[in-house]
């Protein structure tokens, strides 16, 4: 079931990026955060709020979801943005990509969990896979600042911290519905500050197309998260995060299938698909 719920949750967020792409032809990356998580706080927190066990909540809980919720997907979201403005997709996308191995890491030092040979090996390729999939011709790299790439890193370390953060929590809830909706909370409260106390709001411009297409994003995130969350309530930190990181895999279908007159699949696709399909076999062999 973990394996299932992961798998789900990848193909919802696949989904979810490419009308995030349709949204930022009149939208910006901020605009497309902001709307994004705003229709994801009002869905799940009218799904899930009524069936949360409220009477979970001890402070101790509500801190650990609620950093995990600030921590990603809100502070990586913009942070891997910021690595794409400074040194391209095609650099900030592998490093983005090894969020699983940071996950893997710190699940096993600090929650006990089983590191096998399977498991790492079909993390490494799914990672590998991702990368692929990531990257763009060379020719349109530019030159960039090698510190720029620690928006990337920290992307990545900070995506990677998230989730076994979120497994504790799960030692002190049972509810997956509160478990959500803590995390969200965390998400909210981190975006309101950054809008009003870094006056991000001067980066979000609304229009039709961004209303529409960021708006759908979130209601299709939302069913991703939730996803999520099932999964990583029920299975370990290592085998749920590697199997989110297919993600890629599932953009890059809809791609092909939505947008056949605007990208063509090349031989990276081909590859990088072939990667995280082998993975994904090894993981759940």
């Amino acid at each position: 079931m973990p394996t299932l719920f992961a798998l789900g949750a990848a193909f919802f967020f696949g989904f979810a990026h490419i009308l995030v792409r349709y949204g930022l032809r009149t939208g910006t990356p901020t605009t497309a955060i902001t709307f994004n998580l705003a229709t994801r706080g009002l869905v799940l927190f009218t799904v899930m709020g009524p069936w949360a066990d409220w009477d979970q909540r001890s402070a101790p809980a509500m801190g650990w979801f609620i950093l995990g919720g600030a921590l990603a997907p809100l502070t990586t979201q913009f942070l891997f943005y910021a690595a794409i403005v400074r040194v391209g997709v095609a650099r900030a996308s592998p490093l983005r990509n090894t969020s699983p191995l940071f996950a893997g890491l710190l699940a096993v030092a600090w929650l006990d969990e089983q590191w096998t040979p399977a498991l790492l090996s079909g993390t490494v390729l799914i990672i590998l896979g991702a990368t692929v999939l990531g990257m763009r011709d060379a020719k349109t790299l530019t030159s960039f600042r090698t510190r720029d790439l620690l928006f990337a890193f920290g992307a990545s370390i900070l995506g990677g911290i998230a989730s076994p953060i979120r497994k504790f929590g799960y030692s002190m809830v049972t509810s997956v519905p509160l478990a959500i909706c803590l995390t969200l909370s965390g998400s909210l409260a981190g975006l309101c500050l950054y809008l009003a106390g870094w006056r991000g709001y001067r980066d979000v411009n609304t229009n039709r197309g961004t209303v529409l297409w960021f708006g759908l994003s979130g209601i299709v995130t939302s069913c991703g998260i939730t996803s999520y969350m099932l999964s990583l309530s029920m299975g370990d930190v290592v085998l749920v995060d590697p199997l989110i990181a297919t993600t890629p895999l599932f953009s890059v279908t809809f791609t092909h299938l939505l947008l056949k007159g605007q990208e063509r699949v090349t031989s990276k696709a081909v590859v990088g698909a072939v990667l995280i399909c082998a993975g994904g076999v090894v993981l759940t062999a």
